[in-house]
């Protein structure tokens, strides 16, 4: 399985009012089989102890969306919740008239961290289908490290007086006349007046 397609669409979308992570699932492999999926599903709660709360989570646009694509969402969903705390409601329906590929909707608040929880909820359930190890703490560390340096401030303007008074008062307004273009009455002129 893997991700084809990804976009990242404004607030007040078809999906949700939220801007969301639009990725598109193909599945290069037919589904497994109940027993696969129901072994699957014990090892993801096993590693992932939170997702049993996720199944209510995850909307369906279709009926013909098979069980591992879910278990994707779930997992990205509960990637995100232990990483940086992000609750959300996501959506998976078919992609229409393109067989084995499925849309996966999820908002967010940080968009740094979106598509990388996908991608490595994508790893994950690949991995542990496989029977293979898969390094869940140094995936959600990643995913903290990336979520805390977008959602800090790159850098500030320092300001100081000097930069205060360049910013606000203009040089050209900021002079003064010169003492020999002023011209004064001589003081003899003044008394015989």
């Amino acid at each position: 399985m893997r991700i084809i397609d990804q976009r990242y669409l404004a607030s007040d979308n078809r999906y949700s009012t939220q801007p969301c992570l639009l990725g598109i699932l193909e599945l290069d492999r037919d589904t497994p089989t109940p027993a696969a999926m129901a072994a699957l599903e014990r090892r993801l709660q096993a590693v992932l102890p939170g997702l049993r709360r996720q199944r209510g989570m995850v909307g369906k646009r279709a009926d013909d969306v098979p069980q591992l694509v879910q278990l994707v969402q779930q997992v990205a969903m509960e990637l995100r919740r232990l990483a940086f705390n992000e609750v959300t409601l996501g959506f998976v329906g078919v992609v229409p008239h393109m067989r084995n590929r499925y849309r996966l909707v999820l908002p967010y608040t940080s968009k740094a961290a979106a598509a990388p929880a996908l991608a490595m909820a994508t790893r994950l359930v690949d991995a542990l289908l496989a029977g293979r190890s898969f390094n869940l703490k140094a995936g959600l560390t990643r995913l903290r490290v990336l979520a805390d340096r977008r959602a800090r401030p790159r850098g500030y303007l320092m300001q100081t007086a000097r930069t205060i008074l360049m910013s606000v008062i203009p040089s050209s307004t900021f002079s003064m006349p010169s003492i020999f273009s002023v011209s004064m009455p001589s003081s003899s002129a003044a008394a015989s007046s």
